[in-house]
């Protein structure tokens, strides 16, 4: 799901290089909407380990290992994010004759031509983004990549209250939601409006990607932590 999710946000920039800005936004967030039917399974499987009873060890190394793969997949996407920015212009292309669920189809069985693909020719160094955005952006896919495990953890503990204590999800994410659409969204589509030649707009993009990047990094170092703790008392 984080893999898909992150993945998307190339559609933006796919947009941005080939005029085509309005159309890569309504494809991002269709991928993205699709993305959250991976997350019904994963909460129904997490509930049924609470419910029998799981021990808070179990459940802190199953959230770790599922933090530390939304860390990979994610820095899959930030190394190779000219490849899946172009892998959307070819869904742009695509998607002239034909609906986007068969237009993404189309993409792994039919060949095209790829030389009116536009490259990301710039790829900003890390000391060029702003450690602001990256903070912001961190704080933002901490809470939303965790809010669940954390809500299902106290679930764990006070079992008396696991009902209650399961619903904090949603108070979790909501401070992720607000930050990502009170800051980081306005600011990207500002940057993205910008002229091409300004190369603001790809340090803003990669400053979002590195924040979330290490907000899973964090999450994985913040669950090992606790897991260890639990695991010494």
């Amino acid at each position: 799901m984080q893999f898909i999710e992150t993945a998307s946000f190339g559609s933006r920039v796919a947009g941005k290089l080939t005029n085509r800005l309005a159309l890569g936004i309504t494809l991002q967030h269709s991928i993205f909407t699709a993305s959250r039917l991976f997350l019904p399974p994963l909460l129904l499987a997490l509930s049924f380990m609470i419910e029998s009873d799981l021990s808070i060890q179990l459940f802190l190394i199953t959230a770790t290992i599922l933090t530390i793969s939304a860390f990979f997949s994610s820095l899959v996407v930030l190394i190779n994010f000219n490849y899946f920015q172009s892998l959307f212009q070819r869904i742009f292309t695509l998607y002239q004759y034909n609906t986007i669920p068969v237009a993404i189809a189309k993409l792994f069985f039919k060949r095209e031509a790829k030389s009116n693909l536009v490259d990301l020719q710039v790829k900003p160094r890390i000391k060029d983004l702003s450690f602001k955005k990256v903070a912001v952006s961190g704080l933002a896919y901490f809470f939303l990549s965790t809010g669940f495990l954390i809500a299902f953890s106290l679930a764990i503990l006070i079992p008396e209250y696991r009902m209650t204590m399961s619903q904090l999800t949603t108070a979790f994410h909501g401070i992720g939601a607000i930050v990502l659409a009170m800051y980081i969204d306005p600011m990207v589509s500002r940057s993205l409006d910008f002229e091409l030649e300004n190369r603001h707009w790809i340090d803003n993009v990669y400053a979002i990607f590195m924040g979330r990047v290490l907000a899973y990094l964090l999450a994985t170092v913040v669950f090992l932590v606790l897991y260890l703790y639990a695991y010494l008392t």
